[in-house]
This record gives C-alpha cells, structure tokens and sequence, in this order.
C-alpha cells in the first residue's frame, strides 16, 4: 500500500512543490522481495557532529580526585615520619660516636701525650739532681730516675699505639721522641760513669743530655700534647653543635601532620583525625626529646670542656714548667752560679708558672680556686723561697751551703717543696681530668636512647599516619 502523496494545491509556493516532488521521488525507491518492501535507511553518525573529548590518563585522573589526594597525602606523611625518625636517629648516631671517640682514643692519647712530657721533664731533673751530691747519687734520686724513665717509655709506647697510621706528622714527632731518648739515656749512663769515678768530664755529659732534652726530645713532645689538646679541643666544639638537620625534619614533621589535618577537617567535615593526632603527638614528643637531649649532651660537654679539658691544659702546662724550672735551678747550681742563663730561664719559667696559678685561683682559666691549686700555690711560694736562699748561697761562694738546700731534707729545702709543687699540680690534672671524663660521660648517657628511640618514633607516627588516613579513603569504595 503505498503511502498517500502530497496534494499540490495551487496557493503552495513553487519551491514546496519542488521539495515535496524531490521527497516523493525518493520514497518511490522501494525494493520488492515477494510481499515484503525494504526500504533504504539512513544513521546519523554523531562524531560528524561533536568534537572527540580529550581523554585523561587514568592515573591523572585518580591524582586529581580525592581519593587520590588523601594517597598521595599519607604516602607523603608516612615517608616523612620514616625520613625524620631515620635522619634524628643518624645524627644522634654520630655525635654519639664522635664523643666516644673522644673518650676512648683522643682524650686518652693525649693523656699519654702529657705524661710522656711530664716524665721525661721528671727524669731530666732527677738525672742532673744526681750530680749534686757527687760520687754515687741517693738511691731515691735514682730510683726517681728510673721511673720516670719507665713512665716515659710506657707513655711513649701508649701514644705510639694511640696515633692513627695516617697522622704522619704525630707519627714523625713520636719517632723523634724515641730516637733521641734512645741517646738520651746514653749519655746519662755515661755522665753517671764519670761522676762515680770522680772525673769532672760528668758534668759535660749532663750538661749536653740535657741540652738534648730542653733543645729537642721536650719540645717534640710538648708538639705533640699541644696537637692533640686541639683535637680534643676541636672535637669537643664540633659534639657541642646543635644537630640542625635532626630539628629542621622534626619541626617539618610536626607542620606537615597540623596542616594535613586542617586539611582533612575541611574535606571530611570532621575535626578530629585521631590518627593525625597520635602522630603530631609522636613527632611533638620526638622534637621535645631531641631538644631536652640535645641541651643536656650540649651543656655536659660544655662542662667537660670549660671545666675540664681548659683548665686541664693550663694546669698540665704550669706542670710543664715546674719541671723545666726545677732542671734549670738543678744546672745552675751544678755550675755553681756561673751559668747565668739558667739562673735566667729559672726566673722567667717560675714567674709563668705563678702567674698561672693565679689565673687558676682567679678562675680565668676555667672553674674557680680548688684545693689542689691553692696548695700548689703555697708550694711554689716555699720553693722560690728555698731557691732565694740556694742563690744567696752561691752569691757568697758557699757551695756546701747551696748544696744542703738543693737536696737537703729540711722540710723548706728544695727538694719537699718541689715535691709539695709537684704533688698538688699532679692532684689537679686528675681533678681536672675526672671533671673532663664525668662531662664527656654525661654528654654520651644523655643521647643514649633517643638514636634508637627516634627510629621507632619514625615508624610508629607512620602507622599513625596510616590508621588515620585509611578510614577517610575507604568512604570513597
């Protein structure tokens, strides 16, 4: 049945009549197939019509959703609270390391550094007091002798184990220390040999083992001490530095947890992220941890170093020059009198010496006056004394005279009063080197759980992090 066409009526404008006669030409294509009739359709294809959409990665897409911001928020957080824990913990780590360092190689070094000078300035003065008394020397003086000797060489053996292989210049004064002290003792073995049989070639002898020592074996040694007091000069400033590093990732922790969570408030709508919260908790503990240890360590090793190691120097040095004092004192009157440069260089050393004790009294060089330096102050006032009346002695040709004073045993002789000297400046460096080693001690205690408990702290703020941001993306599933 054919559909009924369009009646042209003759009000229709032309051009209707041409679309309407165009249209019914076309329904006029028709296929017969028996009784059916097919007719040809047409589809619209919309990608004529629309332009294509540009397409989004997938992963862009989930980075620019929510979901994919609170991921990428708590893998940022996570990664943070790992870093701070392993970062603190390093750097606890190593100031840890550098004071025992301290404690167990340098400061011990330099010790050994300082009893290697004090025992060879010991000997030098014990072999030329030997020489007073002509023929064979009091068997305390040799004794004296001998052990100081054996002090020395054990300190030298102790600094030459202590010495790392690579300071070669430690290494080179070492060596020249043992070499000389080697000729040293010769030439005492020789001086002796003459004395004892009365020739008078002695006191040459002695005169140039000691020149060898004054000139030579001290001054390397004192190189020495004086190298290794500003390692652990150095060392110490550098243990009581502030770890900058460890504080700057705590305090980024701890802004980075309060922002995420004013962050999530505004998303979720909730103000409270008990998970976020424990982890500021964690992190706020772990920087309060950080300061109050990092304070202590900081004020310990202060201590160890203002009350310690600085008076220790002066009062080691002030040692130093006793001895050197009592050697010359010793040669001056083993020429009697008419050295006058050790006359000289007696004055010039006891006045250093007694302008050191005073500083130590008037708390210059360190903490203020403690009984050892008050005693050593009244020990050295007796001796200059003792060496006045040893030098009137001479002055006037009365070498007998000299003689008892310089080693005599009245209690205001020489000999009681340097031993009074020496005795108290011995007592304060182990004062002084207790107060050292206490600081040092205290310094190490106080970090001694924060660089494993920083760690932890790092890992728990993680899983902190993990059980508050999880809930917040399991909404979104």
């Amino acid at each position: 049945m054919r559909p009924m066409r369009h009646q042209l009526f003759r009000h229709d404008p032309p051009e209707i009549g041409a679309h309407l006669q165009k249209t019914s030409a076309e329904e006029d294509t028709v296929f017969h197939r028996g009784d059916d009739a097919v007719t040809e359709e047409h589809s619209l294809d919309e990608s004529l019509l629309v332009e294509p959409e540009s397409r989004r990665r997938p992963w862009r897409e989930f980075l620019v959703s929510t979901p994919g911001r609170l991921s990428v928020l708590g893998i940022a957080l996570v990664t943070a609270a790992l870093v701070t824990g392993a970062i603190t913990s390093a750097a606890i780590g190593a100031r840890q390391q550098r004071i025992e360092t301290l404690r167990t190689h340098t400061e011990p070094l330099t010790y050994a550094a300082e009893r290697l000078y004090s025992s060879l300035s010991i000997a030098d003065a014990a072999a030329a007091t030997s020489f007073i008394s002509g023929g064979v020397e009091p068997i305390a003086v040799r004794n004296r002798y001998n052990q100081a000797i054996g002090d020395a060489s054990n300190a030298l053996v102790t600094a030459s184990n202590g010495v790392a292989s690579t300071d070669a210049a430690a290494l080179a004064l070492l060596s020249e220390v043992s070499r000389n002290l080697a000729d040293y003792t010769s030439l005492i073995a020789t001086a002796r040999a003459n004395n004892r049989s009365g020739n008078p070639v002695g006191v040459a002898y002695l005169s140039d083992a000691s020149a060898m020592m004054q000139d030579t074996i001290l001054p390397a040694a004192e190189s020495l001490y004086s190298e290794q007091s500003r390692s652990v000069a150095d060392t110490q400033v550098l243990t009581g530095r502030l770890p900058r590093a460890a504080f700057a990732v705590a305090v980024a922790l701890l802004v980075a947890l309060v922002l995420a969570q004013v962050y999530l408030a505004r998303k979720s709508k909730r103000r409270v992220n008990p998970g976020l919260v424990l982890a500021s908790l964690l992190a706020a503990t772990l920087l309060i941890w950080l300061a109050a240890a990092t304070l202590v360590s900081t004020a310990a090793t202060d201590r160890a170093r203002t009350e310690g190691a600085q008076p220790l120097g002066t009062i080691t040095q002030a040692r130093i020059l006793a001895q050197q004092a009592r050697a010359d004192e010793t040669l001056a009157l083993l020429q009697r009198g008419s050295d006058e440069q050790s006359e000289v260089d007696y004055a010039r050393r006891s006045a250093e010496l007694a302008d050191i004790l005073g500083g130590l009294q008037d708390g210059d060089h360190g903490p203020a006056t403690t009984p050892p330096i008050d005693a050593a102050v009244t020990a050295l006032a007796d001796w200059r004394r003792a060496h006045t009346m040893l030098q009137e002695k001479l002055d006037v040709g009365d070498y007998p005279g000299a003689k008892a004073i310089a080693i005599g045993p009245a209690d205001l002789a020489s000999p009681a009063t340097f031993a009074a000297l020496d005795e108290s400046l011995q007592d304060g460096i182990d004062r002084f080197r207790s107060e050292e080693l206490d600081g040092m001690a205290d310094a190490y205690r106080s970090l001694s759980l924060l660089a494993v408990g920083s760690m932890v702290i790092g890992v728990l703020c993680g899983f902190a992090v993990g059980g508050g941001i999880w809930p917040r993306l399991n909404e979104y599933h």
